[in-house]
């Protein structure tokens, strides 16, 4: 127990004490110091409007508040600029570290592609109803005769005819061809074209400038996508080449990749002619 006491009592032990707590101390002070300017302690900033600017403009804003920017992803918005940023992550007011980066959403530099919906034998309002829901704008409706009333017959764009699954830009103003019975021709008759051995692209054309509509098409073997479809020619048609009709008539065409059809039936047309 002596013992004990006497080295409780020790110089020794209390200057090894004191050590021990300086040591301690200055390891301490050094983790403060440390992480005080590890994480800046007491130095952050007020994050900046950037939604509204180019990347371009966020750029210079940000650099004057020692930040950082990083777009990471891009929307279409018809009534927004192009490029223009959208949306700021941290939002601005929010105070943050210098350095800090905030991710940025632009809207894309280009207009948004939109295939083309089936509309053919669509009535008009649901022709327009969705052709507005996709994105495009019905400028003009154009009225034929038609064996049919109310149904949609064509669908142009600055001027020309489109077929389903063209990609057209969003907002693209197209003109519905709307059919109507007992529309006025004044008494005009229209003769059908022959259109044997002609190319489904071509046939529709011809059908077209006829002030005929084209109807029901058969293909003899079905066609892997709209581009494969350019490739069948007319074997068949009906009614018949020559024939006298009102304008708007329908014209079923029946199409084939086999050229050798539609050559037989051209033959055999030529034959009749002869005899």
């Amino acid at each position: 127990m002596k013992t004990i006491i006497e080295f409780l009592k020790s110089r020794f032990l209390w200057v090894n004490i004191l050590i021990a707590i300086v040591v301690v101390f200055v390891i301490c002070f050094l983790i403060l110091m440390f992480l005080k300017g590890y994480t800046r302690h007491g130095e952050s900033v007020e994050v900046p409007v950037l939604v509204g600017y180019y990347e371009n403009e966020a750029e210079q804003i940000v650099k004057e508040n020692q930040l950082k920017i990083e777009i990471v992803d891009s929307v279409y918005l018809r009534d927004t600029q192009p490029g223009i940023i959208v949306e700021q992550t941290p939002r601005a007011g929010t105070t943050v570290k210098h350095d800090r980066i905030i991710f940025l959403t632009v809207n894309a530099m280009t207009k948004k592609i939109i295939p083309l919906p089936n509309l053919i034998n669509v009535s008009e309002r649901q022709a327009t109803y969705t052709l507005s829901s996709l994105g495009f704008e019905v400028g003009n409706v154009e009225i034929v005769p038609s064996e049919f009333s109310d149904l949609v017959l064509d669908v142009k764009y600055k001027g020309y005819s489109v077929a389903a699954g063209e990609k057209l830009v969003d907002g693209a103003s197209l003109t519905l061809v709307v059919g109507e019975n007992g529309a006025s021709y004044q008494g005009q008759m229209a003769f059908v074209p022959d259109l044997a051995e002609l190319f489904l692209p071509d046939a529709q054309k011809v059908i077209s400038e006829k002030n005929l509509v084209v109807g029901y098409m058969d293909f003899d073997v079905m066609p892997a996508n709209e581009d494969d479809k350019k490739l069948y020619r007319v074997y068949r048609q009906n009614p018949e080449r020559g024939e006298s009709v009102i304008p708007g008539k329908r014209i079923d065409i029946y199409l084939s990749k086999d050229a050798n059809k539609a050559q037989k039936i051209k033959g055999q047309r030529q034959k009749d002619d002869f005899f």
